[in-house]
C-alpha cells in the first residue's frame, strides 16, 4: 500500500487541489495554501430544511513561524489512513497529523515542531445568516425538493455559533420543523393526509460540532472571501509559544427531539473520545490495515512506475477504496455526486447541463445532496460484495428499508397496489425530488425520462440477494422490502397477454427508450429475483409469499431479440422508441441481471450485442457511470476490457488522481470509481453457484497480484507474474476444488 501513498512537494492553488481525509461517517479536503492549513469537512446524513448536504465548515491554520520555507511535503498515507503535512523553514522541521478517529466521528490535527511556534486557528462558516434563493436559480440544483417552488420561497438557513470557552466553538444546524422539504413535497405530491405516518429524517435533525483548540484563546470574528464564497471566522490564537499543539473537531449528526438532547450527546462523543487518548490513533491506523488487509488489487510489474497505466489501475482503485472506507460507519449512504469530498463547485469542472458558472458555496453539488440517482448510487455497493466491505453495504439497504412505508403508501394511494414503488430519483424519504415529479402532479409518477423506471429497485433487492450468498448472513429484515418491490409489479402491471404473461406497458427501458413494451431491464430484473428469493431458506419467507412469487415469475414475459447487420442481439424491448439518453439498456442482462455471461447459453449473442447495440458514440463513453466494461468482462471480450479499463481508471484530471469528474454528475464522480472497480474485480474473478473462475477476462501478459472474495465467505488470494501463477491460496481451503483458473495462451 505504502506505493500508493499520494506524495506532494508542492503547495495547492486551491481547494480543487486538495487531499481526502476521512473515517468513520466523515470527509476532509486537505490542502496547504500560501503557507496556510485548509480543510473542508463534512459528516454523512446532514441535510437541511431543504434538502442540501452541509458541510460542517473549513478550518484554517496558520503558523508562526512559517514551515514551509525550505521544504514542504504533503502525504495520504493510505496503509494507516491518515495525512502528514511536513515542513522545514531555518529554524528546523514542522509536522502536523491529520486523522480521523476509526470508532467516532471526531477529526484530529497534531502538531509538533523542533522549535516554539504559534498559530492562529479559524473556524469559518458562509451560512452566518439567512439566505433567500431565486425559486428557479440553478443554485437549487443542490437541493432538487425545493427547485422550482410556486408558493413558498427558498431560504438556506443560518448556523448558530457559540463561543463555548477560551479555547472552544460550537457549531450547529439545527432544521426547523416548520419549514421542511418533507412537507412542501408531500403537500404538493398528494400525501398531506399522509405524511404524520411516514418516515421524516428531517425532523429535528442537528448537524455540527464541537471545534477545540487546547492551549488557545478566542481572538475575535472577522470577515473574508474564499474562492467566490464570503465567510465568518472565529479566530482562536495561542497563549504562547511551544512545540506541540493538538485541535479535535467532534462532528455529530442526529435526529433528537431538543437541542438539549443533542448537546449532551455531544458532550457524551466528546467525554468519549477524550477518555480514549493516543491510543484512539493506534486503534485508528490499525483498522486501516485491516481494511486493506481484507482485499487489495495490485496491477502491472513490481517494476513499473508511476507514469505506466497499469500500475495506474491497481493505485487507483486502492486510492478510491480509501474514499469508500471514508463512510464505513455512517448511517446514510456514500453520495454517488462527490461523497463527502466536493469543494468549490467552479472549480470542479463545467456542468455538463448548463452554461451558467457554478459560482455558489461549498455546499453545492449537481443533483442534490438529499435526493438518489438509484442507478448511480448502486455503483458504489456492488464492488463491496468482493473486497468483503459488507458491513456499509447495509447503508444502501436500510435506506430502502427505513423509507418502505411511503414506497408502500406511494403503491397503494396513487396506484391502488400492494407492493411497495421507489422512483429512480428518490430523496431521504422516499418522495421523488419535486423537480423531478411536478409541482402540483398528484399522480405518483414523475418526468416521462424516468416515469416507469422502476428496475433500480429490483437490482437492490439482488444485491441484497448476492450479500446473503456472500456472507451467509439472515436476510429476513429484508424479505418484506424485496416481496414488496416484486409486488408492485405484478400489481402495477396486472394485464396478460395470450401467452399468459405480463404486459410491461407503458414501461421505460432504463431513460434511454420510453415508453415501450416489456423493457429489457424491468423483464431481466423480475426473472433474476423472483428466482432467487425462491431459493431463500424457509424460515426466511412464508409459504404464501413463496406461492406468490412462484406465480409472479411465471407471468414474467420472455426477453425479445432482434437482427443487426445479420446478427441475433438482444433488443431493449418489444417495441421502439427514439434514443433519449445514453445507457445501453440490452446489457443489464448481463450486468447486473446475469441471464448472460461466460459458461451460459447463447455467450455469442451477448458479445454481438455489446458490440452493435449501441446507436451512439455517447453510449460507448467510459465517464461517469457507464458500465460497458463490467460486461465487457463478464463477457469475456478482453480486448474491449482492457481499453476500457485503461480509461475508467486512469488519472482524473484533478490533483487527487480519483477525484474524477464531473462527467454526467459532480466532483468527484464516485460512480465512475464505482464502476470502475466492479469491471476490475470481474475481469479478475467471477463466481456462478459453487464454481470461482479466475481470470475470466484479463491479459496473461499483465502481472497482477489480488485478494478478493467470492461467495460463502471465500476469499481468494492469487498473484500472475510472468503469464504463470505463482501463488494461489483460497480460504476456506476446501473452497480450492471450485477453483478455475481461465488465463487463455
Amino acid at each position: 500500500m505504502r506505493d500508493y501513498d499520494l506524495r506532494w512537494h508542492e503547495q495547492s492553488r486551491h481547494s480543487g487541489e486538495s487531499m481526502p481525509l476521512g473515517g468513520h461517517s466523515v470527509g476532509c479536503n486537505v490542502w496547504v495554501e500560501n503557507g496556510e492549513l485548509l480543510l473542508y469537512f463534512q459528516q454523512s446524513g446532514g441535510f437541511d430544511e431543504n434538502g442540501s448536504m452541509l458541510k460542517g465548515g473549513r478550518l484554517r491554520i496558520a503558523f508562526d513561524p512559517n514551515p514551509f520555507t525550505v521544504d514542504f511535503l504533503q502525504q495520504l498515507l493510505l496503509e494507516e489512513g491518515y495525512i502528514l503535512v511536513e515542513g522545514r523553514n531555518n529554524r528546523g522541521s514542522a509536522r502536523t497529523t491529520l486523522w480521523v478517529d476509526a470508532r467516532l466521528p471526531v477529526i484530529h490535527i497534531d502538531i509538533s515542531a523542533e522549535y516554539g511556534f504559534t498559530l492562529r486557528a479559524q473556524y469559518e462558516t458562509w451560512r452566518d445568516k439567512d439566505r433567500r434563493v431565486d425559486n428557479q436559480s440553478y443554485e437549487l440544483f443542490q437541493c432538487k425538493e425545493v427547485w422550482g417552488d410556486p408558493d413558498k420561497p427558498v431560504i438556506f438557513r443560518r448556523d448558530q455559533i457559540e463561543v463555548t470557552g477560551p479555547d472552544a466553538l460550537l457549531f450547529y444546524h439545527r432544521n426547523r420543523d416548520d419549514d421542511l422539504s418533507f412537507d412542501r413535497e408531500m403537500d404538493t405530491q398528494g400525501l398531506r393526509g399522509h405524511k404524520a405516518d411516514l418516515y421524516n429524517p428531517q425532523k429535528g435533525l442537528t448537524t455540527g460540532g464541537l471545534f477545540r483548540a487546547a492551549g488557545m484563546r478566542f481572538c475575535g470574528t472577522g470577515r473574508g472571501q474564499y474562492i467566490d464564497t464570503e465567510h465568518l471566522a472565529y479566530a482562536f490564537e495561542s497563549v504562547a509559544a511551544s512545540t506541540q499543539k493538538s485541535i479535535e473537531v467532534y462532528l455529530l449528526a442526529e435526529q433528537s427531539a431538543t437541542l438539549e438532547a443533542w448537546r449532551a450527546d455531544l458532550a457524551t462523543l466528546v467525554a468519549n473520545s477524550d477518555a480514549s487518548g493516543r491510543a484512539a490513533f493506534d486503534h485508528s491506523r490499525a483498522w486501516w490495515r485491516e481494511y486493506w488487509a481484507r482485499s487489495f488489487i495490485r496491477t502491472g510489474s513490481d517494476d513499473a512506475g508511476a507514469d505506466d497505466p497499469l500500475w495506474k489501475i491497481g493505485r487507483n482503485y486502492q486510492l478510491f477504496r480509501y474514499l469508500l472506507g471514508c463512510n464505513y460507519a455512517g448511517e446514510w449512504p456514500t453520495k454517488f455526486n462527490g461523497g463527502l469530498f466536493t469543494f468549490d463547485p467552479i472549480l470542479a469542472g463545467t456542468s455538463p447541463w448548463s452554461d451558467i458558472e457554478l459560482r455558489y458555496t461549498p455546499d453545492y453539488r449537481l443533483w442534490g445532496g438529499g435526493s438518489h440517482t438509484a442507478q448511480n448510487q448502486r455503483l458504489l455497493y456492488w464492488p463491496m460484495l468482493k473486497s468483503g466491505d459488507f458491513a456499509p453495504m447495509r447503508q444502501l439497504f436500510d435506506f430502502y428499508c427505513r423509507t418502505l412505508g411511503t414506497a408502500q403508501t406511494r403503491a397503494r394511494v396513487f396506484f391502488g397496489v400492494d407492493g411497495a414503488v421507489y422512483p429512480e430519483q428518490v430523496g431521504i424519504y422516499g418522495l421523488c425530488p419535486t423537480c423531478d415529479h411536478g409541482w402540483g402532479n398528484e399522480t405518483g409518477l414523475p418526468v416521462p425520462q424516468i416515469r416507469y423506471h422502476f428496475s433500480t429497485a429490483l437490482e437492490v433487492s439482488l444485491m441484497i440477494l448476492e450479500y446473503a450468498a456472500y456472507t451467509g448472513e439472515d436476510i429476513s429484515q429484508y424479505v418484506e422490502l424485496m416481496d414488496g418491490i416484486v409486488k408492485f409489479y405484478d400489481g402495477f402491471y396486472p394485464r396478460d397477454d395470450s401467452a399468459g404473461k405480463m404486459v410491461i406497458d407503458p414501461g421505460n427501458a432504463l431513460e434511454t427508450h420510453h415508453p415501450v413494451r416489456n423493457p429489457v431491464d424491468a423483464v431481466a430484473g423480475l426473472d433474476a429475483v423472483l428466482r432467487r428469493l425462491l431459493q431463500l431458506p424457509a424460515h426466511s419467507a412464508t409459504p404464501e409469499q413463496r406461492r406468490n412469487w412462484l406465480r409472479i415469475l411465471g407471468r414474467v414475459p420472455p426477453l425479445s431479440f432482434r437482427e443487426k447487420d445479420g446478427r441475433k442481439i438482444i433488443a431493449y424491448a418489444e417495441t421502439s422508441s427514439p434514443l433519449r439518453n445514453c445507457e445501453v439498456p440490452e446489457l443489464y442482462t448481463v450486468f447486473p441481471f446475469g441471464q448472460f455471461g461466460l459458461g451460459k447459453p447463447d455467450l455469442q449473442v451477448a458479445i454481438d450485442t455489446a458490440r452493435l447495440a449501441p446507436e451512439s458514440d455517447e453510449q460507448l463513453t467510459h465517464i461517469s457511470w457507464h458500465q460497458q466494461g463490467i460486461q465487457y468482462a463478464r463477457l469475456g471480450m478482453v480486448p474491449e476490457a482492457m481499453d476500457f479499463l485503461q480509461r475508467k481508471l486512469g488519472d482524473a484530471e484533478q490533483r487527487t488522481p480519483v477525484f474524477w469528474g464531473p462527467g454526467h454528475d459532480w466532483t468527484p464522480d464516485h460512480n465512475w470509481g464505482g464502476s470502475g472497480m466492479i469491471q476490475l474485480q470481474d475481469m479478475l474473478l467471477q463466481a456462478e453457484g459453487e464454481k470461482i473462475s479466475l481470470f475470466p477476462c484479463w491479459d496473461r501478459a499483465i502481472d497482477v497480484w489480488f485478494r478478493l472474495w467470492a461467495p460463502r465467505n471465500t476469499v481468494v488470494e492469487c498473484r500472475l507474474k510472468g503469464g504463470v501463477v505463482e501463488r494461489l491460496t483460497v480460504t476456506p481451503a476446501e473452497r480450492l476444488r471450485n477453483v478455475e483458473i481461465l488465463l487463455e495462451e
